[in-house]
């Protein structure tokens, strides 16, 4: 089941994605003593873009390298579910809770007009830490999750907007939609065992840009993910999925649809 696929994938590949940050030993021993707690959880739910989804929704304590983000403000991110603030339900009615939880009012529609339909929501607290593994501010993200007919599945993610986590990636396209900048980006992500090793052409993808390897799945697998990412009223979204069956166009359209409400 794809769903396990990603329990193994994170469980597994947690320390080595660690190797090759540089940190205290100290903090190392915080995040195995995290890793190990969390592993007995049976909690792999989301798939928002993967940056995000490997240190904000994989609810285990993973570091994120610095770079990823403008100007390096926030260095890494964790995030648990062991506490209040995190929530998930299969009923639309508690949009507005969660809303209040995460502190924010949003533009989420409950289905799309090209099918997809919700299916769950979500509020996943994490911590922003700076480059010595200190808190910076903590955060709660409103998820929400929708699938279409064909089974085919696509993740919704918002949070207060905050300069500190702006991304630093340059998009494949842009599109104005109503005064708003909607940029979105395709994007391939090759998911290997902990034993892989790179070769000269995952280097040479990866020195192009757009193209990641993630360590810890049972066999080599290669999936594209297409995003869009826009803020509004002081609100960031983002709309993702992993080998989608919608196009760029389709997915600038499903944001048209929030922001025109």
């Amino acid at each position: 089941m794809r769903e396990d696929r990603w329990e193994r994938m994170l469980q597994n590949g947690l320390k080595k994605e660690t190797e090759h940050i540089g940190v205290s030993d100290f903090l190392k021993t915080r995040i195995d003593m995290e890793i190990t707690a969390r592993q007995e959880e049976s909690i792999m739910k989301k798939k928002m873009h993967f940056k995000r989804y490997i240190a904000v929704a994989a609810c285990v304590c993973l570091l994120v390298p610095a770079g990823i983000f403008a100007g390096g403000k926030v260095s890494s991110y964790t995030s648990g579910t062991d506490g209040a603030d995190y929530k998930t339900s299969s009923d639309w009615k508690d949009l507005n809770a969660m809303e209040e939880k995460a502190g924010i009012e949003t533009d989420a529609v409950e289905n799309f007009s090209n099918g997809y339909q919700f299916s769950e929501i979500s509020t996943v607290p994490f911590n922003a830490l700076d480059e010595e593994g200190v808190r910076m501010f903590k955060e709660i993200e409103l998820q929400v999750r929708y699938q279409n007919d064909a089974g085919n599945e696509i993740n919704c993610y918002m949070n207060r907007a905050d300069d500190r986590m702006t991304d630093d990636r340059t998009p494949d396209q842009t599109a104005e939609l109503d005064g708003v900048t909607v940029s979105c980006y395709e994007e391939t992500y090759k998911f290997v065992p902990t034993d892989y090793e790179e070769t000269a052409e995952d280097r040479a993808l990866e020195a192009a840009g757009g193209y990641y390897i993630s360590y810890g799945n049972d066999k080599v697998e290669v999936l594209d993910s297409l995003s869009v990412n826009w803020e509004k009223d002081g609100v960031s979204y983002g709309i993702q999925g992993f080998d989608t069956d919608l196009t760029p166009e389709e997915l600038f359209a499903m944001a048209g649809e929030m922001i025109q409400g």
